[in-house]
């Protein structure tokens, strides 16, 4: 999925909390009010090619409130026990979006891995 070209950068922001960039997606993600809010905040899309940019932009806008929450929610954990987040995407063919939240030993400590389960991005572009 060409929209996934967005989670090595986010995971490179992420891997941290001792970055810089770990703080200004913490900063994006305390002032959205969803995901894409957030995503856009930290402009992650603007290193994408235009075609990328627009699917991840489509998958973003079609993240079912719940599934947004949750993601939020997690990420907000993360920021407040100071712990790296990794994610990933994972292909599903039940037509919907899904998030795995999970946490795994990292290093000396842990990390949350969140996993967003989705068709590929190609199929939301209208």
């Amino acid at each position: 999925m060409a929209a996934s070209g967005m989670l090595p950068g986010l995971n490179r922001m992420l891997e941290d909390a001792d970055l810089a960039s770990y703080a200004d997606v913490e900063a994006a993600v305390e002032n959205a009010d969803t995901v894409r809010d957030a995503v856009e905040a930290v402009g992650i899309l603007d290193a994408l090619e235009a075609d990328a940019a627009d699917e991840a932009r489509a998958v973003l806008d079609a993240i079912p409130p719940s599934v947004d929450e949750a993601i939020i929610a997690a990420l907000e954990n993360a920021f407040e026990r100071g712990v790296s987040v990794v994610l990933e995407w994972v292909e599903g063919d039940r037509g919907t979006i899904e998030v795995h939240v999970s946490e795994e030993p990292y290093g000396s400590g842990v990390r949350i891995r969140l996993a967003v389960v989705s068709p590929d991005g190609a199929s939301f572009l209208v």
